[in-house]
């Protein structure tokens, strides 16, 4: 691939703009269900007033731009307007304490922090899009960033570990993420539903992605099940991406949901270990040939690749290596078997796009003496190659010498027809060392007794949860992910002030 097939995401959208014009790339769906259409001209142009805004503020290539901002127009036009101008993105939660927020900026040097609601200290986003509407459309000149941005890791308890990897930001149209995208069933000039939070890597780098590649974009401002089965008949989208959470609800909603699903070639699925009941149940809807599923980090120190037809020849894998070798180690370091659960170890046969931690003393992912990253996973391989997680190696509840995964025990809680979502995790116990605890949600009381009655037949004793409480909601982020050790920090920290 010669240099001069590459392009900035801001060269490549002025190059659609040029050729598409008035023809439609985006269309929002506000959470009310106001939609709002931009043609390819309109969203080129957007960025170059949201651009303005930004040179206004000061920013120059190089530069760190934090945003924490919603599902929005305003979010696509501010991420390739700081790509346009060669700067830096670093997208965050919305909901991150000011705090962590002015932590992170801190540590990246951050020249402008934008974010939802008024701060003195950022630019809101409603002050953003009224400045942007006064400035000229005029094309702004298009500066490659080096890097393009910088992504958040971990952060459980603490501040969230910061990656960038220093390559020039510059794409190839067909292959905007190499080979990885079509054995993922990603297609240029299709429609695509953005339905999780684009505040985390995935939903971003897929969208925009999606825009490079010439794509419609057919964006919500958050999940809900029963809207995004019906955007997909209704748009006749091809690729969605999806968490194992949100294939939950919808799950749970297509016996009445009157929807057929025929323009969809790939459910993509990432982020979290899908239960097998629930990834059968969507085969069976679907086709096997429709399903895809992709285990990877934002370290990128390598993927996995499954297809539908290959997981129902390897049942509960995430696949075998793409572009990527794959070693397992026990404790000591030793290299495990076929078959054997230790720490997973992998290295991508690229290594120029590995991220880096940034920061001073950041530390880095552990590694081998050849090369191989682990990030804190356990797993094990299969004689054929393929790849089976057993969870995170620090997630494992050791109850009394009885080591429980806590993926298996979310699996089957959610399995239970009146739960639609479950978290588990060890707490500390003077008798056990720890004991396993699980929360659940769902639409109506539960009665608990009942539900260690259905875990007993999918479960072994000593995985059932010793304490099971119900709550209206489960504190899960915008892409579904849930943090484990705060809320076990936070259950330790309360028995422990209930101690006499």
């Amino acid at each position: 691939m010669t240099t001069d097939s590459l392009r900035s995401f801001g060269e490549r959208l002025a190059e659609l703009a040029a050729a598409r014009g008035e023809a439609l790339a985006l269309v929002y769906i506000a959470a009310d269900d106001r939609e709002t259409r931009f043609s390819w001209a309109e969203m080129d142009a957007q960025v170059n007033r949201y651009a303005r805004v930004l040179m206004e503020e000061g920013v120059t290539p190089r530069d760190v731009v934090a945003f924490g901002l919603r599902n929005s127009p305003a979010h696509l036009f501010t991420t390739l307007a700081i790509w346009r101008l060669g700067a830096t993105t670093m997208g965050f939660d919305p909901n991150l304490p000011p705090e962590t927020r002015d932590a992170l900026l801190s540590r990246v040097e951050g020249k402008l922090c934008i974010q939802e609601t008024p701060d003195p200290d950022c630019l809101d986003r409603a002050t953003l899009e009224a400045r942007a509407a006064a400035q000229s459309a005029d094309p702004v000149p298009n500066v490659t960033s080096h890097p393009g941005k910088i992504l958040m890791s971990g952060g459980s308890t603490g501040l969230p570990k910061l990656m960038a990897d220093d390559q020039p930001y510059l794409r190839a149209p067909g292959k905007t993420w190499g080979d990885v995208a079509p054995a993922l069933g990603f297609r240029t000039d299709q429609v695509q539903l953005t339905c999780a939070a684009m505040s985390h890597n995935a939903p971003l780098t897929w969208t925009q992605n999606g825009i490079f590649e010439g794509n419609t974009t057919i964006l919500m401002e958050r999940f809900d099940a029963a809207k995004v089965i019906a955007a997909v008949d209704r748009f006749k989208v091809g690729f969605l991406l999806t968490v194992p959470t949100m294939l939950v609800r919808m799950l749970d909603l297509w016996p009445t949901a009157n929807a057929s699903f025929a323009s969809l070639h790939a459910l993509y699925h990432t982020a979290a270990p899908c239960p097998v009941w629930l990834k059968k149940a969507w085969i069976d809807i679907l086709g096997p040939e429709r399903v895809y599923e992709m285990y990877g980090s934002g370290e990128n120190t390598g993927q996995t690749v499954i297809t539908g037809p290959e997981w129902l020849e390897h049942v509960g894998s995430v696949g075998r290596g793409f572009e990527t070798q794959i070693r397992i180690r026990d404790a000591q370091g030793a290299l495990l078997g076929p078959d054997e659960v230790g720490e997973v170890f992998m290295r991508p046969d690229d290594l120029s796009g590995r991220s880096r931690y940034l920061g001073k003393d950041a530390p880095q992912p552990r590694a081998d003496e050849d090369g191989f990253y682990s990030v804190g996973d356990a797993g094990w391989l299969d004689k054929d190659g393929y790849l089976y997680l057993s969870g995170r190696r620090d997630d494992v509840i050791n109850t009394g010498g009885h080591k429980v995964h806590p993926e298996r025990v979310e699996a089957a809680l959610l399995r239970h027809p009146q739960i639609n979502d479950a978290v588990c995790f060890g707490v500390e116990d003077r008798d056990w060392g720890q004991s396993v605890m699980a929360l659940v949600s769902g639409p109506d009381a539960l009665d608990l007794e009942e539900v260690r009655a259905f875990l007993r037949a999918h479960l072994e004793p000593g995985d059932i949860p010793k304490t099971l409480r119900q709550q209206d909601a489960l504190p899960r982020d915008g892409f579904g992910k849930i943090r484990r050790k705060a809320l076990q920090a936070q259950e330790n920290a309360a028995r422990a002030l209930m101690e006499p």
